[in-house]
């Protein structure tokens, strides 16, 4: 059962319905004779109407196979439904088994995959079942079992554009540009006659802007796009929007049929869009529509539709090189990894993908909308679009913009305009993937004091935000607040980050999280807690380049691991390392003058790795810091070689030091309490050092 020509022009130009004439009181003969030569001249709303009053009187079955047919293809699936339902369930001698197909397809594009696979099932059980519509069963079953799992992204958001830019007609191939959406439709208020009869009812290429949520009211293009007398249809805008490429459309005598259909194009200049012309090198004797503009091969190419002779099926997807403006190559087949032996439709392209519309693949309505990598060489086997870009019904003229996270689509599911019927004709939708977001919200405290019952809001703190996903943290905002404890910072999913509350007089506080697994725009609370310092710290000033020295590092004689006694420094340093994400250090050791040359710049180097190795373990990455031995080269006094010196004077040249090479500028820590060697393994002096409190000063 082929759809009405009705329906290939929905297709070619995207035009609508016909007008149904008052009907005066007739005889049933009378009224079938009308219903059939309005079928004859593609008036199918007035053949509908005439059946059903024939219907009303007769009950013939052969009428009600009518009415059902024709709902079906004028895409009143729930009435469709309904008619061969009713077939079905009275047709006790199977006299109609190929209603049991056609009841099946009214159920999927109503969405009832359960109920539509058993129909089909039904049917191909059927002994007198017809093979090829056997295979079609098949094939829609698959799509079936896909629409029953099928699930939209929640951040996936498709709206209708609009009353005024949609018309109770079909509106159809959207093209986005330079702020104005290209598109075509009959816009017209009533029904019309598709014969050219009643005013001016072509279809032409509008023009519409955003206006608050939703498009505006269109305007058509002037003459040297909208030619009078033919359809302008399938409008695509070229990706540099300097091209418009569309088709043109006459039907033959009497509206039985496609006459012609041909690609034209405009190139757009100072003063707005220049005369269309014919394209060389893709038209000819046979329907060419659906151009788009894409790249294969490193060059600019044409693909469009066609149903040249020698195809995989009713109509496929070509494409032909782009030799110059308006002018291309020989046209070449995509291929059977694309085209199937159903209909193929409106192809978009973008960034090596095509996304392209086909009812000869599994899919879980009509015209279902997929796409295909191109690696250079060969597409990879079409995926279907989830749902939401498609739907039960027909989904077409899929397109993107340029960060592929919004653009339109043209669908006959339904929406607020409805002509004859919830699904009768197209509308164009918006479609958009909600950028997520994340909004931390943080206050700081300070812990409760004595006789206080909980910890209490804390102003006056700065807050630093770390993206700490990859090897090299990055800060990604800081913010001081002198009147609140409130903060708000905007974050990205599948990040992980580190947030740092200082405050003077206050131990900072550190904490981590990260956004990894978010799929829709979130809150998330945070709390950071300060402690007030003890005592009245003195603090030490320490700015890039500036060499530090960690005085209560020591080694062994003529060794580099680490001692126990070396150690809190060197978590003092690791944890002044993780406060700072950002922060860069050399990390160097010295040697005193006494011995060989050679051998000291050895030693040091050796102790310096060994302290770099040390802080590693601790979590730190490895390429925050530069290990460097001196030996002997920085000598802070006199003591050269040859130089008489006391011990404690040679002692002054054997440290180790560290300074940032990049991140702060400069930062303020509290001074460390110097310790004396004490005995291996046991801690200096017979205490532990006391831990120093670092603050971020600039």
């Amino acid at each position: 059962m082929k759809k009405l020509v009705f329906l290939l022009t929905l297709c070619v130009i995207s035009i609508a319905v016909v007008k149904a004439q008052p009907l005066n009181r007739s005889t049933p003969e009378a009224n079938r004779k009308s219903a059939e030569e309005a079928e004859a001249a593609n008036n199918p709303y007035e053949a509908l109407e005439l059946y059903d009053k024939v219907y009303d009187e007769t009950k013939d079955k052969a009428v009600a196979v009518k009415i059902a047919r024709l709902e079906y293809d004028l895409r009143d699936y729930q009435q469709a439904e309904r008619a061969f339902g009713r077939l079905v369930l009275r047709d006790r001698k199977n006299e109609l088994p190929e209603m049991k197909y056609w009841y099946a397809m009214s159920m999927k594009y109503n969405g009832k995959y359960a109920e539509a696979i058993d129909m089909f099932n039904l049917y191909i059980n059927d002994l007198a079942a017809d093979p090829g519509l056997v295979k079609a069963s098949k094939l829609e079953i698959a799509g079936c079992e896909l629409g029953k799992k099928a699930k939209q992204p929640e951040n996936l958001l498709v709206n209708n554009i609009g009353k005024k830019a949609n018309s109770p007609q079909t509106e159809s191939s959207p093209s986005y540009s330079g702020g104005e959406l290209y598109y075509t439709s009959l816009k017209g208020k009533d029904v019309v006659v598709i014969d050219g009869k009643e005013g001016d009812w072509y279809s032409k290429v509008y023009t519409s802007s955003k206006s608050g949520a939703e498009f505006g009211d269109p305007t058509p293009l002037g003459q040297q796009i909208n030619r009078e007398g033919w359809h302008q249809g399938n409008v695509s805008i070229a990706p540099d929007g300097k091209t418009m490429y569309f088709t043109r459309v006459q039907f033959a005598e009497g509206g039985q049929s496609i006459g012609e259909s041909k690609i034209y194009y405009s190139l757009k200049g100072s003063d707005g869009w220049g005369a269309a012309s014919e394209v060389t090198g893709v038209n000819g004797d046979y329907i060419a529509k659906h151009p788009c503009e894409g790249e294969l091969f490193g060059e600019k190419v044409l693909f469009f539709v066609a149903n040249m002779p020698g195809g995989k099926g009713g109509y496929d997807i070509y494409y032909a090189p782009k030799k110059t403006d308006g002018v291309f190559g020989i046209p070449v087949n995509l291929g059977e990894v694309i085209n199937t032996a159903g209909d193929e439709a409106s192809p978009f392209y973008q960034d090596g993908k095509l996304y392209f519309s086909s009812n000869g693949l599994p899919n879980i309505g009509g015209m279902d909308v997929f796409e295909s990598q191109w690696n250079g060489s060969v597409w990879s086997t079409p995926k279907m679009m989830p749902l939401g870009i498609n739907s039960s019904v027909d989904d077409q003229f899929y397109t993107r913009a340029p960060d592929g996270m919004s653009g339109f689509l043209v669908s006959n599911r339904p929406g607020p305009n409805n002509l004859k019927s919830k699904t009768c004709c197209d509308d164009i939708y918006a479609w958009e993937i909600e950028r997520i977001k994340v909004d931390l919200m943080a206050k700081t405290f300070r812990f409760k004091r004595k006789g206080e019952k909980e910890n209490q809001p804390l102003t006056g703190c700065t807050l630093q935000v770390y993206d700490v996903t990859e090897k090299n943290p990055a800060r990604v905002e800081e913010k001081s607040n002198a009147a609140s404890n409130d903060f708000g910072f905007t974050l990205l999913p599948d990040k992980s980050y580190q947030l740092v509350a200082t405050r003077d007089g206050y131990v900072p506080d550190t904490l981590n999280f990260n956004t990894v697994g978010v799929k829709k725009s979130t809150s998330v609370d945070k709390k950071l807690t300060l402690r007030l310092l003890r005592r009245e710290p003195e603090y030490d000033t320490i700015r890039i380049n500036e060499p530090i020295r960690l005085s209560n590092i020591y080694y062994d004689f003529n060794k580099w691991d680490i001692r126990p006694d070396a150690e809190p420094d060197l978590q003092n340093l690791t944890d002044l390392l993780n406060k700072y994400p950002d922060m860069k250090i050399e990390l160097s050791s010295h040697t005193d003058a006494r011995g060989n040359d050679q051998y000291n710049m050895e030693l040091s180097q050796k102790r310096a790795e060994s302290a770099k190795t040390w802080i590693v373990a601790k979590g730190i990455s490895a390429d925050r810091i530069v290990a460097k031995g001196y030996g002997e080269t920085k000598l802070l006094n006199e003591c050269a070689n040859g130089v008489e010196c006391t011990e404690e004077q040679h002692q002054v040249n054997r440290r180790t030091e560290f300074k940032i090479l990049s991140g702060p500028t400069s930062i303020v820590i509290e001074r460390v309490e110097k310790r004396e060697p004490g005995k291996k393994g046991q801690p200096p002096g017979g205490k532990q050092s006391v831990h120093p409190d670092f603050f971020l000063n600039n």
